[in-house]
């Protein structure tokens, strides 16, 4: 693992979305941090274990179609943060929802098959499960302390991760280059 490892995965899991919304509206309304970040812990480690151990049974053309799909949903989402989406935190969050969202959060989907390199055993995957709960964990609290902390700067915080998902995206698109330049 590299340093560019952990700063795709970090921008990927610090991107806004629904689950940093629950964090961060479970902070605003002074709920259990620990009680929070394991609830996401639970969702996005059930969700990367599934994508992970399906991972070798894919082909390397159906893993391809899923980086462009996972680049797209990115592109997408950084032009709406960028543009005008605000962060959408309703009252009634808590820890299930948090674990809920997680689950079903794309995020851990394109962690397992655009950012875990290709070219590993499967018995290896197990050091990638690891590092994504130590990211996601990371990443949970930069949301819990946002949602202490800021009271109006939201929309900065949203243009900027926006711009991070787009660059992102770009990332996900350049080991498909080559073969677009043939």
């Amino acid at each position: 693992m590299d340093t560019r490892f952990f700063l795709e995965a970090f921008l990927l899991f610090v991107a806004p979305g629904p689950t940093n919304a629950l964090l961060m509206a479970g902070a605003v309304k002074r709920e259990k941090a620990v009680k929070l970040l394991a609830a996401q812990a639970c969702g996005y480690g059930i969700a990367s274990a599934c994508w992970l151990s399906l991972r070798p049974l894919m082909s390397p053309d159906a893993i391809q179609i899923l980086r462009l799909v996972a680049a797209g949903w990115l592109v997408i989402l950084g032009l709406r943060l960028t543009a005008s989406a605000r962060i959408n935190a309703s009252k009634n969050d808590d820890a299930l929802s948090v674990a809920a969202t997680s689950l079903l959060n794309p995020k851990p989907f394109i962690y397992c098959l655009a950012i875990v390199p290709m070219n590993i055993e499967p018995r290896a995957l197990g050091i990638f499960w690891i590092a994504l709960l130590g990211i996601t964990a990371a990443t949970g609290s930069v949301w819990l302390l946002l949602g202490r902390r800021l009271s109006g700067g939201k929309r900065l915080v949203e243009r900027v991760v926006g711009a991070a998902l787009i660059a992102f995206a770009l990332l996900l698109l350049r080991p498909l280059v080559p073969f677009v330049a043939t």
